[in-house]
């Protein structure tokens, strides 16, 4: 997969127990999702707009009595249905590990709307500080994530199932059409359920922008820190 991130993961010595190892990658990829769902849940609270990937399940929930952790979920199981159809012979049974995954990721999502329940921004200054906040959450756990080379969330699954298919396309043109996707989806359905347009916001806009950005931020942090231990 292309992408920014250059995998920062602590070596082991050879008495390591490798249920052990494969504990702690277990762990480190929860903390990275949650992360994702922290960022998620502060951009739903922030009210700017939140990131492309949670848009369309944001603006739904707005018109439903349905949790976001919810939409999110279902969202992402259509996400693994996907990349099974477009890799075919390709899709790897052991992806089907993104199933509980997904349950995982919405249901921390709602923990993290519940967490930040006491949210509730009374500027637009304000507004901008906790998507900036919403940013720098969705970046390290974007981060964090891929460090134990485990699997990945289906959202990005199908962006990378689509690349794999069509190699011709850089991911990152392939990343943009689907958050295109996302956004205009989300866009229709604000309009059609609201009457307006709610949870797509020059906050989304800014999320597209910059997760990748902040993302090689913290990659040439992470790098810059292993030097000295490395060179030792």
């Amino acid at each position: 997969m292309e992408n920014s991130t250059n995998y920062w993961w602590p070596t082991y010595g050879p008495g390591s127990s490798r249920v052990m190892r494969h504990i702690n990658r277990s762990l480190v990829f929860l903390v990275g999702v949650f992360l994702i769902a922290m960022g998620i849940a502060i951009s739903v609270r922030a009210d700017l707009g939140t990131a492309p990937i949670a848009s369309l399940p944001t603006v739904l929930s707005f018109a439903t009595p349905v949790s976001v952790g919810t939409y999110v979920m279902t969202l992402n199981l259509l996400f693994v249905g996907l990349q099974a159809l477009v890799l075919r012979r390709r899709f790897k049974l052991f992806q089907l590990i993104q199933i509980p995954v997904t349950v995982a990721f919405g249901l921390l999502v709602d923990l993290c709307m519940h967490l930040t329940s006491w949210l509730n921004p009374s500027s637009y200054l304000e507004q901008w500080a906790w998507i900036t906040v919403s940013v720098v959450s969705l970046a390290l756990g974007v981060f964090i994530e891929v460090q134990p080379r485990l699997t990945y969330l289906p959202g990005d699954g199908i962006v990378f199932a689509i690349y794999t298919v069509l190699q011709n396309i850089p991911y990152g043109t392939v990343k943009i059409v689907v958050d295109t996707i996302m956004v205009t989806l989300a866009v229709i359905a604000s309009w059609v359920l609201l009457d307006g347009l709610y949870g797509v916001r020059e906050g989304t806009l800014f999320s597209a922008l910059t997760v990748g950005l902040v993302i090689r931020v913290i990659s040439r942090i992470a790098e810059q820190v292993r030097k000295p231990r490395t060179e030792n």
